[in-house]
């Protein structure tokens, strides 16, 4: 497991040093912050202090390098004397460099050309570097979601899984805003709760479940992960229209869950926003959300519900309505993705997709 004995080393803009040192007293950090004690406590294990004036400054953007500096610290990640990432903008001569080169050795940073070292941090590429950094496990129960934030998305799952950790607080259901950037508070925070859940984890407080597929929290009442009706009533309509497409010898759809992903998104969205129309205030109109969402098709069609509660209840109404039923029973569609959500006060949204490839 992890060790906090990290080494020394100095830059301008950023201190850390491998002593453990009294939490520092910033002056731009007021006790009433809400990142205060987190900040304090990260200091105090000397990964993250202020800047020779004595501030903090709670607001400005944490760089990739920077990121790269307090993880590597955080994990206790050091490089093997013969890797070299491919670089062409980390120098040797960089403060964060061999930093860097631990992350991207251990693969949480992808090697490549460039690292870009002085861009900021976004909350997606910090939800990575925490999740591979602390060897989380990932896996897609999906019993957080964001509506901000869809299966597409390449960090959808480090996303979720501290959403349903607790190390970000955003609400169920919110906007995670994945690519805003991560603040030097919020980084302290972010540390902070992944090292707290890292050391219960060591100590055997926390647990994976695999049967269960989530951690598990021993000084906690044992949970029972939530009923995930939308995706069951989601795959439900599937099985219904191929059934129907059986019945009349059409080909059965192949159930494509990149087109689900982005069927729940337009459902939810419908959901979110209080409108029923084939184009969203928000994605636009489906050929638009399909190309904006790099999904390749040749054709496609929609059928939408709203207000059914059952899946059986949904396809009859769309069976017995002929623009309806000409989707579903279009041979030359190949491809089918169903969403589902509910709204505030419970009324239903239903979203089919049908493509050709």
């Amino acid at each position: 497991m992890k060790k906090w004995f990290p080494t020394t080393i100095l830059t301008a803009t950023l201190i850390l040093t491998a002593q453990p040192i009294q939490a520092a007293t910033f002056t731009d950090v007021p006790p009433t912050h809400w990142a205060q004690i987190a900040i304090d406590t990260i200091s105090s294990r000397g990964l993250i202090n202020g800047y020779p004036d004595g501030t903090y400054r709670l607001n400005e953007p944490v760089t990739r390098a920077q990121a790269a500096k307090v993880v590597a610290l955080a994990i206790n990640a050091k490089p093997t004397a013969t890797f070299k990432p491919s670089f062409q903008d980390v120098s040797p001569a960089h403060g964060a460099y061999d930093h860097i080169r631990a992350l991207t050795e251990l693969g949480i940073f992808t090697d490549g050309e460039k690292f870009h070292p002085n861009e900021p941090l976004t909350r997606a590429q910090m939800a990575k570097i925490l999740t591979l950094g602390y060897k989380i496990t990932v896996d897609d129960n999906d019993l957080i979601k964001f509506q901000d934030v869809i299966k597409l998305n390449q960090n959808y799952g480090y996303i979720t899984t501290l959403a349903e950790l607790g190390i970000t607080t955003t609400l169920p259901g919110g906007m995670y805003k994945p690519n805003d950037i991560v603040s030097r508070a919020h980084m302290a925070a972010f540390i902070d709760r992944t090292t707290k859940f890292d050391l219960e984890r060591e100590k055997g407080v926390i647990y994976y479940d695999k049967a269960r597929r989530m951690y598990m929290d021993k000084s906690k009442p044992d949970p029972m992960p939530p009923v995930i009706n939308d995706l069951d009533n989601a795959l439900k309509t599937i099985d219904l229209i191929n059934e129907k497409r059986k019945q009349l010898g059409i080909k059965e759809l192949i159930h494509d869950t990149d087109l689900s992903a982005i069927a729940k998104a337009k459902a939810q969205d419908m959901a979110n926003n209080n409108y029923f129309n084939h184009k969203s205030p928000t994605y636009g109109t489906i050929d638009k959300m399909l190309n904006t969402l790099n999904y390749k098709w040749t054709a496609y069609g929609e059928n939408m519900a709203r207000g059914y509660i059952a899946p059986e209840s949904v396809v009859k109404e769309w069976v017995t309505s002929p623009n309806h039923r000409a989707n579903i029973e279009n041979n030359k569609f190949t491809q089918i993705g169903s969403g589902y959500a509910t709204d505030a006060k419970g009324k239903t949204y239903w979203v089919h997709l049908y493509v050709s490839k």
